[in-house]
């Protein structure tokens, strides 16, 4: 036992090093402010985000964020004309495209550190803010026949569920017809979520977060030309961000 207890000491001694020298530096850096890029997959669809944040402590920001996201209904169905091969699949009854771009202001809390390199720290994260949703006409591609002549030919025309069947409709026009041809609908949002951060560097942001998200609006968001429509959004969501901390 006597012979072991030196061995047992040195043991102990290299690890304990050997701990001190994976230690991040971010345990003696004191960052002022971070930014961040990233990339929003949601049960919706997809979008951008961009994250700055200021220190004010080690293990809590304030965070100011901007989002732009799409927006689908949860009773779209694709599908292509039966009389046309290469025709652009549509949405039959869907009014308007959806795009989103939320404001927000938040705080972001480190209740896990990252004590090593392959470490992860873990943060809760909750903003609140602004949401407007922008409705873009939808526009398709309709069979036309010349009264005089009886000729078919087509044109492009803003989707009207009064005017327009199924076996009008050929397919979608571009998605950028109609683009500023829209409607607003302004609301508001509350996001909560907890963010995993795992960078090598101390310096650097790659974070994976996961979440929820309530957009709600002073009226219903006319996307289909039925009564499905609602006054929210409610979604759960994955981003990827990347970016940098900066000590001034």
């Amino acid at each position: 036992m006597k012979k072991l207890l030196p061995i047992l000491i040195l043991i102990v001694s290299v690890q304990a090093l050997s701990a001190q020298g994976t230690v991040f530096e971010e345990k003696r850096t004191i960052y002022k402010r971070e930014q961040a890029f990233g990339v929003v997959l949601h049960t919706r669809g997809w979008g951008l985000t961009y994250r700055y944040g200021k220190y004010t402590s080690g293990f809590t920001r304030r965070t100011y964020e901007v989002e732009l996201v799409g927006m689908k209904h949860p009773k779209e169905i694709k599908i292509n004309s039966s009389f046309f091969d290469n025709s652009n699949g549509y949405v039959f009854g869907m009014l308007n495209s959806i795009l989103v771009l939320r404001g927000s202001i938040g705080s972001h809390k480190t209740f896990i550190s990252k004590q090593s390199v392959r470490g992860i720290a873990i943060s809760s994260i909750f903003n609140i803010g602004i949401s407007v949703a922008y409705a873009k006409p939808i526009y398709l591609e309709v069979i036309k026949i010349d009264e005089i002549d009886g000729q078919i030919f087509s044109e492009i025309e803003k989707y009207n569920p009064e005017v327009h069947s199924q076996g009008d409709i050929i397919g979608r026009a571009s998605w950028f017809r109609g683009l500023f041809g829209g409607k607003f609908y302004p609301g508001a949002f509350v996001k909560a979520g907890l963010n995993f951060e795992s960078s090598r560097q101390a310096s650097r942001i790659n974070a994976l977060e996961v979440g929820a998200i309530l957009d709600v609006y002073f009226q219903k968001v006319p996307i289909m030309a039925n009564e499905f429509n609602k006054p929210y959004f409610f979604n759960l969501y994955v981003s990827l961000t990347f970016g940098s901390k900066k000590t001034e």
